[in-house]
């Protein structure tokens, strides 16, 4: 059985790889923002959940 942890990761990372290849595929933005945008919901938003659950 799947932790909620775990799903709450996977969903994330998930989502991180459709935001990534989406916005490199058709946006024209700085590849900072992309990176940014890839830090925030493939990193900092599961661990804020994470934490908030404990």
């Amino acid at each position: 059985m799947i932790s909620h942890e775990n799903e709450v990761m996977i969903l994330f990372g998930v989502a991180t790889v459709i935001l990534l290849v989406s916005m490199s595929s058709f946006t024209d933005l700085p590849t900072w923002i992309t990176i940014a945008v890839v830090i925030v919901v493939g990193v900092l938003i599961p661990q804020l959940i994470s934490r908030k659950e404990e």
